[in-house]
């Protein structure tokens, strides 16, 4: 009798141990689910924000191959600004905004309202304790420029403009000349048939190897392109450089090149959808060079590689 009795508690105490372990076993179980999902939510807002990051334009990773200029610090500066836009013009609006979009929302009123356009998105801005910032082509362009250039010859850059061009603005034609003439930089001219200037620019750079740019200073030419014929040596030449300096037509455009993409700045854009249609053209574009139509002449300067 005592014999069962003891048989009776021993399973008992077998089944509270089967019991327990299994318990256990079902905590951890749900603890690791617990972790997974964390660790899954982690990896998502990783990636989330990875995306904020690098919502547009891929930062540069590469090694700098140039004597005196930071490629990759000049990118990853524009990957920056076109970043801040593309993360928050569809949601909210971007402390971005193109000039002659200023100029022409300060004349746009929406029914019933007092302020312009521009005011409203400005005060929007102060309420969110915003900055905002104007755009241009060549407020665009320089902004990669500076940062390459680092901050000591940036400023020799701009003694150098100042001496040649007084209180100017930059122009495209203006840095180029400074570049090649003072910093050692390489233009090429890359020109269409169909080029209003074509006849003019071949003829220039035959006789003394120049661009004229119309009563400014001429832009020395290390080589000429004409892109109905020489479309496989310009990919070359692009792709061998991860930034470059450019302008079309006499100046009438300024953009920067990363390997063989055009970048290139839209002041017409909005700071946000809200004042901008989804279809028209954003604030920052990216175009294959051999794609960009916009203008059929070209300067680009490149820097010099390290040797």
């Amino acid at each position: 009798m005592l014999k069962q009795r003891l048989l009776i508690v021993l399973l008992v105490i077998l089944m509270n141990a089967i019991v327990f372990l299994i318990y256990l076993a079902y905590q951890a179980n749900e603890h690791n689910k617990i972790l997974i999902k964390d660790e899954v939510k982690k990896t998502l807002l990783t990636i989330a924000q990875k995306k904020d990051t690098i919502f547009h334009t891929q930062p540069s990773t590469l090694s700098n191959t140039y004597n005196g200029f930071n490629s990759p610090k000049a990118i990853n500066a524009i990957v920056v600004i076109e970043n801040e836009y593309f993360t928050n013009v569809k949601e909210s609006f971007s402390k971005y905004y193109g000039t002659v979009w200023q100029t022409n929302a300060k004349d746009r009123y929406r029914s019933g309202d007092t302020i312009n356009e521009f005011e409203r998105y400005k005060i929007q801005a102060q309420q969110n304790n915003i900055k905002v910032d104007s755009m241009h082509c060549t407020i665009y362009a320089i902004k990669g420029l500076e940062a390459g250039l680092g901050v000591e010859r940036f400023e020799n850059l701009e003694k150098y403009h100042k001496k040649i061009w007084k209180n100017r603005e930059h122009a495209g034609w203006s840095i180029a000349y400074i570049l090649t003439s003072y910093f050692n930089w390489t233009a090429f001219l890359i020109i269409s048939k169909d080029s209003e200037e074509y006849s003019f620019a071949i003829n220039n750079f035959k006789k003394k190897r120049k661009y004229d740019v119309w009563k400014q200073p001429d832009i020395p030419i290390e080589k000429m392109y004409i892109i109905e014929n020489d479309q496989k040596q310009i990919d070359s030449l692009l792709l061998q450089n991860e930034f470059g300096w450019g302008f079309s037509k006499q100046g009438w455009h300024t953009w920067i090149t990363r390997f063989d993409i055009v970048k290139e700045c839209n002041w017409e854009a909005a700071p946000s959808w809200e004042y901008q249609k989804e279809w028209e053209k954003p604030l920052f574009i990216s175009t294959k060079f051999k794609e960009y139509k916009d203008y059929a002449s070209h300067i680009i300067v490149f820097p010099p590689k390290i040797e």
